[in-house]
């Protein structure tokens, strides 16, 4: 049990550093106005995404709930998916 809650917390937490990323990388783009609204729409998107998963998280541990860890995990290995879907894709173009 333990290690199942470090590794949905773990996951979680690589979530926020990718929306952290996404934030600088809003805060420092400028390749125009479509780029921006994309971004915006997407770091907002993640952002309150993360904030399901972070409350689900937080019960899911103070419970001791074995099903609602495995949800948060699967629900934290989404936007880790679409990060290394990316990367992959990028070396490939």
């Amino acid at each position: 049990m333990r290690i199942l809650r470090a590794v949905a917390w773990t996951a979680f937490l690589l979530d926020v550093v990718i929306l952290a990323q996404l934030g600088y990388g809003l805060l420092t783009q400028r390749a125009g106005p479509d780029a921006d609204a994309a971004l915006r729409g997407l770091t907002v998107m993640l952002g309150s995404g993360l904030l399901g998963i972070l409350v689900l998280l937080v019960v899911s541990s103070r419970l001791n709930s074995k099903p609602g860890l495995f949800l948060s995990l699967g629900c934290a290995a989404v936007p880790l998916l679409w990060t290394v879907e990316a990367l992959v894709e990028s070396l490939w173009e």
